[in-house]
This record gives structure tokens, sequence and C-alpha cells, in this order.
């Protein structure tokens, strides 16, 4: 692309809201100025409490406008659904689709024609775990997916954000189509986990690997609601922003859960790919934020 941004920076425009619908935090000026102050630090989290997030959808040609929780306490601020990860804008490219007119030397695109094709949520039922603003399932109901249900943290503020977006992004013909949730990793005795266990074709997960001690509780929500079809998958995308050593066992324990890794691959985020390597030396953290790991993953197989 014609830009100095790193490509999936370069999707996401900020629009400011007015001063006087919302009062900023430190944190919040703080990190929407890193880029200002760091010029060459890639900017892998957009977005704050006086800004919308708009992805520019390249498939779609439209601009997905997207509002962050207004979180409130700890404990609803270390969930992080108050910013767009650089992992979902990289699931909202994925299961949206190659751009109709991406023509050959136009732009880099992430993955192959044939790999695309796992990618594809036409058809299918999708859920997405840990949403924050919701733009993968948004994505996914554009994309002509038969239900999507978009889940985060059973918190007022952020499932009010995400059916906001849902709003604001779904036209009304599609509405009927998407639902949002509350849901809590690993607690599945609710009416909604009964109701949706072995359902969902396609189970979304985009940049949820940070915390170590929910990958036990990740995993069984990705097994408990997968669908039993052999051709059932969770498409997984996530940083490493807090380090490889942190969010790389994940791919263990879904193991455990009876699950197996179908493909695995790292990229940046310009494109550019290599091999996944659990064991890779960590980089310094202005590096590492570059880097995503993508996987896919299916039940296994059993003889």
């Amino acid at each position: 692309m014609d830009s100095a941004l790193p490509m999936l920076p370069s999707l996401i425009r900020l629009v400011p809201i007015p001063t006087d619908a919302r009062e900023s935090d430190a944190e919040d000026i703080f990190t929407s100025s890193l880029g200002l102050i760091f010029t060459d630090d890639l900017q892998n989290q957009h977005g704050g409490l006086d800004t919308l997030v708009a992805y520019k959808s390249r498939r779609f040609d439209r601009e997905i406008l997207l509002q962050t929780a207004d979180v409130n306490g700890e404990e609803e601020r270390r969930k992080f659904a108050h910013y767009v990860w650089n992992a979902g804008i990289l699931m909202g490219e994925l299961v949206g689709g190659v751009p109709q007119d991406l023509g050959e030397g136009q732009i880099k695109w992430w993955v192959s024609g044939e790999e695309l094709r796992d990618w594809d949520v036409k058809g299918h039922q999708v859920l997405e775990l840990g949403a924050g603003t919701g733009l993968g399932g948004i994505i996914s109901a554009l994309a002509g997916a038969n239900t999507v249900d978009i889940t985060d943290y059973p918190a007022t503020a952020i499932l009010e954000a995400l059916k906001a977006n849902v709003a604001r992004n779904v036209p009304p013909g599609l509405r009927m189509k998407v639902k949002v949730e509350g849901h809590a990793w690993g607690e599945l005795d609710n009416p909604f986990a009964s109701e949706k266990r072995g359902f969902y074709s396609h189970i979304l997960v985009a940049d949820c690997l940070w915390m170590a001690h929910q990958h036990e509780n990740l995993a069984k929500s990705i097994a408990y609601f997968m669908s039993p079809d052999p051709e059932a998958q969770a498409l997984v995308i996530a940083g490493f922003h807090t380090g490889r050593a942190t969010m790389a066992p994940f791919f263990k324990v879904v193991v455990q859960e009876g699950l197996e890794i179908a493909e695995i691959w790292e990229c940046d985020a310009n494109g550019t790919r290599r091999d996944w390597n659990p064991r890779r030396p960590e980089e310094n953290a202005g590096e590492r934020k570059k880097w995503l790991v993508v996987a896919r993953l299916r039940r296994r197989i059993m003889n």
C-alpha cells in the first residue's frame, strides 16, 4: 500500500468523540499519544475513551466504526476490551476475505487463495470469544455467516459497547443473525452455554492468549462450543506483546481439551510470514509487538 504505516495500522483511523461526550483519563491520553512520542514504535492497540476506531474494510469498501468499552474498575480494565488490537484487525481481514479488485502487484495479501477458503465464514455458525469491540463477528455477519454470537466478559460496559457496534455496523436485514452474549471463559453452567454446546462451526479468538492463567478456561470454552463436525475449527490470532513465553503454552493446553493444531504460522503487521517457533528467543518489546501468531484448531481425530 502507498502508506508509511505498516499494513495493519494503516487500516485504522481514529474518529474523535466530542470532548463533552466522554472525559479522557490519563491512561487513554498517554496511549493515544504513543505513536507521536515513539514514531518508530508499531502501534498494536488503537482507540481509547475519547475516540471511535474506524477500520477500513477493503473487502466491503466501507469503514466499520467501533466504540470501545467505557470500562469501570481494575477487573474490567484488565480485560483490555477498550482497545482494538492488531490481531483483531487481521481477523477482520481474513474472515472478510480478499477485496474483489485486488490485482497482482497491487497490495500484499495475507494468505493464498487456497488458504483463504479455510477462513471463509459464509454459511457457517460463528462464535467470537473475547470479542472486545466485536470486529470479527461484525465482519462475519457482512461476509455471509448464518449466525453470529459475539461474546465477551459479562460486564455491562463491555456488552453495551458490543451492542452499539452491532447496531452501528450491521445492516438491519442482517441484524437478526447477530447476538451479543456475556461469557466468561470456562464458565459453562448457564443457559447460553447449555443451548449452544457443540453448535459452532467457526470460533474466532483474537488476542486472547496474553493471560496465561486463562489458557485452560479459554481452551475449555473452545472445545465445548465447537461443533463435532470434523470441518469445524477455531481461528486463533494473537500478538506477542506480552511475550512468547506467556502465550505459547496455550497451544499445548488445547491438546488436553481434545483439540489439535491444523495450521500455525507467524506474520508481522506487513504480512511477512515465518514458521511458528514456540522457542524462538524473545525479541525486544518493540520488535515483538510487530508479530502475530495465526492458527487454526480442530477436534483431534481419534484413531
